[in-house]
């Protein structure tokens, strides 16, 4: 059981989160249950919303720096109202309120 992913051995996660709570019981992780460890670059997990310390990939943070954009930008996601990581505007964040949305996901706030 992993937040995101159960088991990823050969598929690549790049720039994805989990956030919810992650239960179960042989491999359990905080993104990825079971997997190789760099099958995920630029990906995270909350680890104190989720209450795993570990995972088959990504990194585990604290609810604080999974709120912050610059935990994002510094791996290199693409927010609105930034250029130093492109101008395709994907993501977009209410700083401390809550988790990065898809730019599109602006409009049902």
């Amino acid at each position: 059981m992993g937040g995101l992913v159960g088991e990823s051995w050969f598929g690549r996660l790049n720039q994805c989160y989990s956030a919810g709570r992650v239960i179960g019981y042989g491999y359990v992780g905080g993104l990825v249950g079971r997997g190789i460890s760099g099958n995920a670059t630029a990906s995270f997990w909350d680890a104190q919303t989720s209450g795993q310390t570990k995972s088959g990939g990504g990194t585990g943070k604290t609810t604080a720096q999974m709120q912050m954009a610059q935990t994002f930008l510094d791996a290199g996601w693409d927010f609105a109202g930034e250029t130093a990581n492109g101008g395709d505007d994907l993501w977009w964040i209410n700083e401390g309120q809550g988790y990065p949305h898809l730019w599109w996901e602006a409009a049902a706030e």
